[in-house]
């Protein structure tokens, strides 16, 4: 078995690069969500209103999936970053050890 290797940075810059997704991707809902919902073109007939009704209801849905998709991505965004995090804080913590040790044996 190959030992794990990360990289603090790597791992920091994902976490960016996600948030940043995540951000275009919710400016982009936003977008969407005005545009779609601020005109009725189906008309207020009877059959308008039967579309009108099942196309609200559809939209309403996939806006919100969207919406979750959002929130997922800056939950992974925050867990890579929280992952480099600890990575530096273990690495600093090993090396502290080290010193510490080296210097008790007088190397």
């Amino acid at each position: 078995m190959k030992p794990m290797h990360t990289e603090p940075e790597v791992l920091a810059g994902a976490a960016q690069a996600i948030a940043g997704v995540a951000v275009e991707l919710e400016t982009g809902l936003s977008t969407l969500e005005a545009t779609v919902t601020t005109q009725n073109p189906w008309g207020a007939d009877e059959p308008g209103t039967v579309f009108g009704a099942a196309y609200t209801e559809v939209l309403s849905h996939a806006l919100e999936t969207y919406g979750s998709h959002v929130q997922l991505l800056l939950t992974a965004a925050e867990g890579l970053a929280d992952w480099a995090q600890q990575v530096v804080e273990t690495d600093q913590a090993s090396d502290a050890l080290f010193s510490s040790l080296h210097g008790r044996l007088g190397a």
